[in-house]
Order: structure tokens, then sequence, then C-alpha cells
């Protein structure tokens, strides 16, 4: 009797193009509920550590830079009416969890890739964000819903604000 050797490699390859087929197969079938809402969560999670490494809650979080406790996730991104006045003008932190209620995921994405260079706002980091970190905001946007009010409107150039303002220098 004969024995046969498979070189190392061939087995290998044998078994990834199994486990690639399996992998397949198992991808094929519908995802129960419960896999779906785990799936959005994992997004919803994403979002939330993506907006506070950026820094989202500084500005949109009304106290959230001047607060000596915690402020509660409930009351975050609800905007602010400390405006920031420069060169632009006088801006205010948008409410996003009312923005994000009246926009798709995708017309998101839109608004991140063409954020504006008239403001104090970090804008030279959304542009830059992966897709997938962009959506991951917005599901966990959309997962707090909407709460508050509006931010008030900008000011153009030249106007005194009637409320609360910092001088903010142009972004650079």
């Amino acid at each position: 009797m004969r024995e046969f050797n498979l070189p190392g490699q061939l087995v290998v390859s044998l078994l990834v193009t199994l486990a690639m087929t399996i992998g397949c197969v198992e991808s094929s079938k519908p995802l129960s509920d419960a896999e779906l809402k785990n799936q959005q969560l994992s997004g919803i999670d994403r979002g939330r550590y993506v907006l506070e490494i950026m820094g989202c809650n500084d500005c949109h979080t009304p106290d959230y830079m001047t607060s000596k406790i915690d402020i509660p996730e409930a009351d975050w991104l609800t905007g602010g009416s400390l405006g920031f006045r420069g060169s632009y003008g006088t801006v205010y932190p948008s409410n996003l969890r009312l923005l994000f209620n009246n926009m798709s995921e995708d017309n998101w994405l839109v608004l991140a890739r063409q954020m504006r260079k008239d403001s104090p706002m970090a804008w030279v980091m959304l542009p830059k964000t992966s897709e997938q970190d962009l959506r991951a905001i917005y599901q966990f946007v959309k997962y707090l819903g909407p709460k508050g009010t509006s931010a008030p409107e900008s000011l153009p150039p030249g106007v005194t604000p009637q409320g609360s303002y910092v001088d903010y220098p142009d972004p650079h």
C-alpha cells in the first residue's frame, strides 16, 4: 500500500477554501432580529466612541466642558446658545439631534464631506473621517432621538450678538 502525503501548503489551501465556502453559506442566511440589533448596537457604540474622541460634545452639548459632573448621555448634542464670533460672523453649535432627525444617513455623509470652512468647528476632521465612522456617528445620534430646541440663527460679520459669545480666531 502506498502512502499519500499532501504537501503542507495544499492542505492549508484546502482548509482555507473549505472555511471560506462554509462562511459564504453561513452569511447568505438571513440575520435574526437579535443579530440585526447587535449589528446596529455595534454601530451605535462606535458612533458614541467617535463622537467622544472627536470632541463633538465640547460645543454641541451645553456645559459639557465646564460642568464638574458628567453630563448624562440623554442630554448630549442638543446644541448651544453660546456664539462663536469670528471673521465669518457669529455661529452657534447646532442641535445635532434635531438636525439628524430631519436628515437621511446619506445626506449626513454629503454634509460631513462638504463641511464649511466659515466656522470655528473642527471642519477639517469630518471630511477625513471614514464613511464607516460617519455612519456610526449618524446611528448614535439617531439612537439618542430628537431633544431640545434649535440653535440661534448665525449672524453675518459685523453684527454683534445679543447673547453670550466668545471671540474665536479664524480656523487654520
